[in-house]
């Protein structure tokens, strides 16, 4: 046991426990608390991609992710494995993120990586090793209601909750996983690890550099990667005009003010993104960013269907309709600003989250 960090004799069930851990501060205090509290504990860290000496040293999957990992759970006093994720990484999440570039959408690949990787291929190994749980470092909480259904709820640290890129697991999924720090603040997380002497206590936070290396185009990266095709063509503004021509719709999405290639005396925000046509369309009106609502598909829900009715979300409020089991439409009370295809699409009732779509549409 760690010095600092006291054992917790409260949790009746012990029992064999997969922890993810990426040899950042949340992984490896999740790792510790778990520990204190008598469950049988293996830290497993997730090989996601091949990492040269220039990979950058933030990475939580790089060689140094790798190396601090083995030493945080030496420290602890389990055991470590990893687990070469990099073929599946690349097919399951890349490849995605690349065909969603291609069609001139903005992927979520942190999400897919969460419902794929983390918590997909996770739990098939912690179900090899007889664990009847999978953990992670996520600031989130899982809890169940008076009835005894599943909820995933937001974590307690309202500047560190992860809740939104964990809103595709199933209730099914949220049963058999534990998230220690989701009623802690990251200050008490990092108070913690101090306490017990951990060498990650003041390490800086990963920068998904699972990703990309640093001064790299994620989306140019990915072209490179998939020997993809870039769709060059126009950049046109509100009235129609031609303002110049662009490289790729890869390389953008909306909302997006830097890298527009053309000279003009004011500032542009891409708006729209005709794939077919391989038209960029800009506005010089931040305003028109604005949309009254939004069409959402392939939805996943949190309890395996969604809420009887139309329904009211409030993260930003909106009158939620759904057209079929797995696409809603919503309508904001208010204008929601840069709203991009391709991105979650993320449903909460206060702190509960019901499910994540995927936006494909935007009024």
């Amino acid at each position: 046991m760690v010095a600092g960090i006291s054992v917790d004799s409260s949790t009746a069930e012990r029992s064999r426990v997969v922890v993810a851990m990426s040899g950042g501060v949340d992984s490896t205090v999740a790792a510790a608390l778990l520990k204190s509290r008598g469950h049988e504990i293996v830290g497993v860290t997730l090989k996601l991609r091949e990492c040269g000496g220039s990979q950058a040293t933030r990475s939580c999957c790089g060689v140094d992710g790798l190396v601090r990992a083995a030493e945080s759970a030496d420290l602890l006093g389990i055991r470590h494995h990893v687990l070469d994720c990099v073929r599946e990484f690349e097919e399951r999440v890349l490849g995605y993120a690349w065909d969603e570039y291609a069609a001139g959408r903005t992927p979520s690949p942190c999400l897919l990586c969460n419902e794929r990787i983390k918590f997909g291929l996770l739990f098939e190994w912690a179900e090899s090793q007889g664990a009847t749980h999978v953990a992670t470092g996520h600031y989130a909480r899982v809890e169940r209601d008076a009835v005894g259904n599943v909820r995933l709820l937001r974590g307690t640290d309202s500047g560190k909750d992860q809740s939104y890129f964990l809103a595709g697991l199933t209730a099914e999924q949220l049963s058999h996983v534990l998230f220690p720090l989701g009623a802690l603040t990251k200050k008490e997380v990092r108070a913690l690890a101090g306490k017990g002497g951990l060498p990650c206590a003041d390490a800086p936070e990963s920068q998904d550099a699972c990703l990309v290396q640093a001064g790299e185009s994620f989306a140019e990266m990915l072209r490179l990667r998939h020997g993809g095709t870039a769709r060059p063509g126009t950049v046109v503004d509100d009235s129609g005009t031609v303002l110049g021509r662009h490289d790729g719709i890869h390389l953008f999405t909306i909302g997006q003010r830097r890298g527009i290639p053309v000279q003009v005396p004011c500032r542009l925000w891409v708006r729209r993104i005709d794939a077919g046509a391989g038209v960029v369309h800009v506005t010089a009106e931040e305003s028109g960013l604005d949309c009254s609502g939004l069409s959402a598909c392939g939805m996943s829900w949190v309890r395996g269907a969604p809420p009887a009715g139309r329904f009211r979300c409030e993260e930003k409020p909106a009158e939620v309709t759904c057209s079929a089991p797995d696409r809603v439409t919503v309508r904001f009370d208010s204008p929601a600003r840069a709203l991009t295809p391709g991105q979650a699409a993320v449903l909460y009732d206060g702190d509960e989250v019901l499910g994540r779509g995927w936006i494909d549409s935007t009024p």
